[in-house]
């Protein structure tokens, strides 16, 4: 077994190299664990989060981009998000909430039907400067930039170092009156879904939740707010 307090210590830069290494022995102790508890296990996942720290911290010394996982207060139904972007003046992007997060005298719902009551998420994305929405879907993430950088499924991120916000200021660049102040602050979203993969550079984010609703009265009223 490897060395675990060689391994979370970082009292100097790793290079490149060294990188690799630690993330590959990181990835053996997450199939070891699996194999012997079982991929859902309480160990298998400690060792699954022992790695995206790794994979974060070692990324950070090296001026690398890295997804780092955020609270936006809601969790979105891992089999049927069914998320739908809607921008405009303003930004949003509606999903079915987990059906575990619903309590109906005391049970969860179990419901599988997309147009069931699961309640409906919604983050709405201020100030945003860029918004996509699409491929990879979960069958693929592994092919994301970011995969083996922190970036996790079904989960909300904030990019560190980000290469689309370096990107998009460049172009800013091109106008006669670019102000690099106005690119402060300015932060790299990343929501993973089970079909498609949403990204976002805003300033900030405001969640709201609407239990009891259905998604196209709730993209009615979102529509009318982002004209």
């Amino acid at each position: 077994m490897p060395d675990r307090e060689a391994e979370s210590r970082h009292d100097a830069l790793v290079d490149q190299d060294q990188r690799r290494d630690l993330l590959r022995r990181a990835e053996d102790e997450v199939r070891r664990a699996s194999r012997e508890h079982g991929w859902d296990s309480a160990q298998a996942r400690a060792e699954r989060q022992r790695q995206l720290g790794l994979e974060r911290s070692t990324a950070a010394e090296l001026g690398l981009p890295y997804a780092q996982r955020v609270d936006l207060e809601v969790r979105w139904d891992a089999g049927t998000p069914m998320p739908v972007l809607l921008s405009g003046l303003r930004t949003f992007v509606a999903f079915y909430l987990s059906v575990h997060d619903l309590q109906v005298d005391g049970t969860n719902l179990r419901a599988t039907d997309p147009q069931a009551d699961h309640g409906i998420g919604i983050v709405e994305f201020k100030r945003a400067t860029s918004v996509k929405i699409g491929s990879p879907n979960d069958e693929v993430l592994r092919g994301h930039p970011l995969w083996g950088s922190g970036l996790e499924f079904y989960s909300a991120h904030e990019v560190e170092n980000s290469p689309w916000i370096t990107e998009l200021m460049e172009v800013d660049r091109a106008h006669e009156r670019f102000d690099e102040s106005q690119w402060t602050g300015r932060r790299h979203f990343i929501l993973t879904f089970h079909d498609e993969t949403l990204e976002c550079v805003a300033k900030w984010t405001i969640t709201r939740i609407a239990p009891g609703a259905t998604m196209p009265g709730v993209l009615t009223r979102l529509s009318a707010e982002a004209l």
